[in-house]
């Protein structure tokens, strides 16, 4: 049983640095192609909006998991550095929908050829492992977001 702990707490001493790391990661700007450097959260911003074309504010807050106020300021920036449009729908004079500019589509396609990258290197290295290895790491995966998910609740 104490050998159980030790290797518990290892693993997640693991997963804690891999999560620093990560989040050192979300601090450092990138340039996607634009010839300007952009953070993480403007980056997945536009990549929340190309993937959904006419998303509105909530939507967007929804789905990258921040408030609408801060949904709203990144908007803001975004517009004002030319990447995104607002637009009025059609059926709702009210609502205001987001779409991307050339600029920000250049942007959205930089951005889908870095992750395409990381797919590629990462499924190359995948080929030599076995099913029942893949499946414990995405359960592994499961467990540690359902912990996350209790300390959010």
């Amino acid at each position: 049983m104490n050998d159980k702990m030790s290797i518990a707490r290892e693993l997640i001493e693991k997963f804690y640095r891999l999560m620093n790391k990560f989040n050192d990661l979300e601090k450092r700007p990138c340039d996607f192609d634009v010839g300007e450097t952009m953070y993480p959260s403007e980056i997945h911003t536009i990549e929340a909006i190309g993937k959904n074309s006419g998303i509105n504010v909530t939507e967007l807050a929804k789905a990258l998991y921040i408030t609408k106020g801060a949904a709203s300021q990144m908007i803001a920036k975004l517009k004002k550095r030319g990447f995104v449009n607002k637009v009025r729908s059609m059926d709702n004079d009210k609502e205001v929908l987001l779409i991307l500019t050339d600029k920000g589509k250049k942007a959205f396609d930089g951005h889908e050829r870095f992750h395409n990258a990381m797919y590629v290197d990462l499924a190359d290295y995948l080929s030599n492992i076995k099913k029942e290895q893949i499946d414990w790491v995405k359960t592994a995966f499961n467990k540690a977001e359902f912990y996350i998910d209790q300390y959010r609740a």
